[in-house]
């Protein structure tokens, strides 16, 4: 196995990677309509917002500080008071009418980035399940499934936020700070300059702070999927953990785990409680600056005249200040943002680069039945280099064959399951099914007419109905039923409320370890195998459900080549031929009569089983 496939959170050095951003943004290109509108309205919400300061200023220059008025005898002061009230009034509703445009232009604009983020993420998010659904054992068993669960949720989700509403956002800040500075410089350039003095040391600021965030942004990710991980795997095995009563040790490294998390996050809180109050300084400082310049020429009446500064001067700035130094602080968030998403970014795309181990050829084929000619030709077979589990394994299975395979555990029994399916390719040698290698099928049509019962029986949450359908549409409900029937699975099932519509839990939690058999035989039949693979299929079950069992078996391997893998001889007996592996080597074959006869492997396995269980009987009947 290649240290390629397995994946871990570690500290990326770049801040920001162009290529990344590049292909996150193609999946923007279908919406960049959509994009460019919301951008447009982005443009109108910063003109808008950006008016109101200087309507501000020009009321309060021209109708409530007016010179004219001031300079008035009585008479003719009282006659412009009311034209400035009347002036006054109509630019109270300009601004009233400027801030309910804004309002809804605001509206849609979030409501147009909010579509196209979720259709990115929609996307993106069904491309990575694709693959993941398309990548073989040998990658998903070197994978925590936390850790993919953690790609496939919180990483795509961080990724939305930069790639959609992150770049909004950013081109939001900076048409606004674009547009307060043409206001700025248009009015009164020299206190524009003024109130712009600080800006420079607010870029040091962010400088110095993005080192630090990014360093423990990126730590915070990796430990998020540490923990994530962890969890999955502990409520996973939660049976095993009880049985053994180690809950306390695994709340420990639970807790452990998750006091680094938190010491991560109080580090980035810390980073955060030292920059924005210090960019907060310098906004509160470019007020006073603006407070100061305007006070000073202000109270000399001649420059105020002569339009250097004056009192609307002053509102209109200290606004302007405000609305400027927003952003500013806003691009900082938005700076880590942009690291979140580089992170997550990094590792989803290394997730969808990992090529597929096992792919179909261009002209694979695409058989509509098969006879189940099985057929396995000198196969080699290591799920680690040089570790070989099976060698040069060799049989023919014809067609409608019960054939079973016995041997230690570790002998690669189940192997021969998966490479048939081809789960894993083999390294040398070939596996032909009706002549074909099955390198030459189609992945998706091979499975399907291969037929698995494993011994631990894996239900999907959802009802009885719809676990033996497994999403196939076409299938009737009478053909569900009669499957059902048939394997004698619908004797329990009626007694079910609800019946066929009877909720199973998670993994099939509600039921018997039996009933889960059955339902995996029904589950088998209904989507009509030519060749059936049983692992362990009656193990772990009582008299009376092994009864049933029994009967379902020889139900479902009427007319069907049967491969029987079982570690009970008792139950592969009947079988027209059992196969005994050995260390990966088949070393014997023949009928139960003609094994036992040769006095092999198989019966040392046979005796050794028998002789247990007469032990076991004794001590039973001992007691």
């Amino acid at each position: 196995m290649s240290e390629g496939y397995h994946f871990e959170d570690e500290l990326q050095r770049k801040s920001y990677d162009a290529q990344i951003m590049r292909r996150l943004l193609r999946y923007v290109r279908p919406y960049r309509g959509w994009f460019i509108a919301a951008t447009l309205l982005l443009i109108l919400v910063a003109l808008t917002s950006n008016l109101t300061p200087l309507l501000m200023m020009w009321s309060v220059d021209h109708y409530i500080n007016n010179p004219t008025r001031l300079g008035a005898d009585a008479a003719g002061a009282a006659s412009q008071a009311i034209l400035d009230m009347q002036g006054l009034f109509q630019m109270i509703l300009i601004i009233a009418l400027l801030v309910i445009v804004e309002g809804i232009v605001r509206y849609l604009q979030m409501l147009v980035v909010a579509f196209v983020g979720q259709k990115t993420m929609l996307e993106m998010r069904m491309e990575l399940f694709d693959h993941l659904q398309r990548m073989s054992l040998r990658f998903l068993d070197r994978n925590p499934v936390g850790r993919l669960m953690s790609r496939v949720t919180t990483d795509i989700e961080k990724i939305q936020q930069s790639i959609v509403t992150g770049v909004v956002e950013v081109i939001s800040d900076l048409l606004t700070i674009g547009i307060v500075l043409v206001f700025m410089f248009a009015v009164n350039w020299r206190l524009a300059f003024v109130a712009l003095s600080p800006v420079p040391f607010v870029f040091i600021t962010s400088y110095i702070f993005r080192k630090y965030a990014h360093h423990s942004f990126l730590e915070i990710r990796r430990k998020v999927a540490r923990l994530s991980a962890f969890m999955q795997e502990t409520i996973t095995g939660m049976r095993i953990v009880q049985i053994f009563g180690r809950e306390q040790d695994h709340a420990n490294r639970f807790d452990a785990l998750n006091a680094d998390h938190r010491d991560e996050w109080l580090t980035q809180i810390r980073n955060f409680a030292l920059y924005f109050p210090v960019v907060e300084f310098f906004s509160a400082s470019s007020t006073c600056l603006i407070i100061l310049y305007c006070a000073w020429n202000i109270l000399d009446l001649g420059q105020a005249v002569s339009g250097v500064a004056s009192i609307g001067t002053f509102f209109g700035y200290v606004f302007w200040a405000e609305r400027l130094f927003g952003p500013i602080r806003a691009l900082a968030d938005r700076y880590n943002l942009l690291l979140e998403a580089m992170a997550s970014s990094e590792r989803v795309f290394q997730l969808l680069d990992t090529p597929e181990d096992i792919m179909d050829k261009p002209s694979a084929l695409n058989p509509g039945t098969l006879e189940g000619n099985v057929e396995f030709n000198n196969v080699w077979f290591a799920y680690e280099p040089e570790q070989w589990v099976l060698k040069n394994v060799s049989f023919r299975i014809a067609p409608g064959e019960r054939v079973a395979i016995v041997g230690h555990t570790g002998a690669g029994k189940s192997t021969i399951i998966n490479l048939l399916s081809r789960f894993y390719d083999v390294r040398q040698g070939a596996i032909l099914v009706d002549g074909v290698d099955v390198r030459d099928y189609q992945q998706v049509a091979l499975r399907r007419h291969v037929g698995i019962v494993l011994q631990d029986v894996f239900l999907f949450s959802g009802t009885i109905e719809q676990n033996i359908r497994l999403g196939d549409t076409e299938m009737s409900e009478a053909h569900v039923r009669a499957c059902a029937e048939y394997v004698n699975a619908a004797k329990f099932i009626e007694k079910l409320p609800r019946q066929y519509q009877y909720e199973v839990g998670e993994r099939g939690g509600n039921l018997s370890t039996g009933q889960r058999q059955l339902l995996a035989f029904a589950r088998t039949l209904a989507h009509r195998p030519q060749i059936l693979v049983l692992d362990e299929a009656t193990s772990s079950i009582d008299t009376e459900t092994e009864a049933l069992i029994q009967d379902a078996i020889e139900k479902l391997m009427e007319g069907r080549t049967s491969i029987v893998i079982a570690h009970r001889l008792s139950t592969v007996q009947h079988a027209d031929r059992i196969m005994v592996l050995h260390h990966g080597e088949l070393r014997e074959s023949g009928t139960h009569q003609e094994l036992l006869a040769h006095g092999g492997l198989y019966r040392t396995l046979y005796e050794l089983q028998y002789k247990g269980q007469d032990r076991h009987h004794a001590r039973v009947a001992n007691m």
